[in-house]
């Protein structure tokens, strides 16, 4: 090889060898499952702040036939309340299409539910985690089993009509104060009423 073309060489190489480091050093692409996986395990330790690095800043979060929960700052405050309620979730049979994850089984116990007479709940398949850059843009929370739908609005009802006649002052908090929110507030607030519910419902058996 002559000068000339070991110059050449050189260059070429200069030019390739930075691109193949750079590629070398290219994450995978990210494994959705896993990340659903992981951002569980985050849950049930009800670290919000870890939970908060899994989402966009923009993210949805839709649970049923509710108003869409929009942007990080208030899907924080929804895992504020699962944190004071102690939530706990399994998910099981994940599927991966694209970019979106769909879980084939939700189950959910918290403290709440307990109170209530609800050891766990179940949520009909479906729920999806919509990925954007490896967060999560979109979370579509399917409905609850009809069956424990039913049991959650008997066992609420119960507790309605015991406040009605032990704090007729909260009524206006259910419905536009404090206890109206997906907040950390809020969930403190029922876990409150629902422990006093329970209590009185034991002393009426004595």
């Amino acid at each position: 090889m002559n000068m000339k073309s070991r110059r050449v060489l050189v260059r070429a190489l200069a030019l390739i060898i930075p691109a193949i480091v750079i590629c070398a050093s290219c994450s995978k692409p990210i494994d959705l499952e896993t990340q659903v996986v992981n951002m569980i395990a985050v849950h049930n330790r009800h670290d919000v702040a870890g939970q908060m690095a899994f989402f966009a800043d923009d993210a949805t979060f839709v649970i049923a036939d509710q108003t869409p929960i929009v942007g990080k700052a208030a899907i924080r405050d929804l895992y504020r309340a699962d944190s004071v309620m102690k939530s706990e979730l399994v998910y099981s049979d994940l599927r991966v299409s694209g970019d979106t994850v769909i879980v084939g089984s939700v189950v959910e116990r918290n403290d709440l539910l307990r109170l209530l007479g609800l050891p766990d709940v179940h949520y009909l398949p479906g729920t999806r985690l919509v990925f954007k850059k490896g967060l999560i843009q979109r979370f579509e929370a399917s409905r609850l089993d009809q069956k424990q739908w039913r049991e959650m609005r008997d066992s609420f009802a119960a507790l309605m009509t015991w406040l009605q006649t032990a704090h007729p002052e909260l009524m206006r908090e259910v419905t536009s104060g404090r206890l109206a929110g997906n907040n950390a507030e809020s969930a403190g607030g029922w876990m409150k009423l629902a422990g006093e519910w329970r209590e009185s419902q034991a002393a009426k058996q004595e």
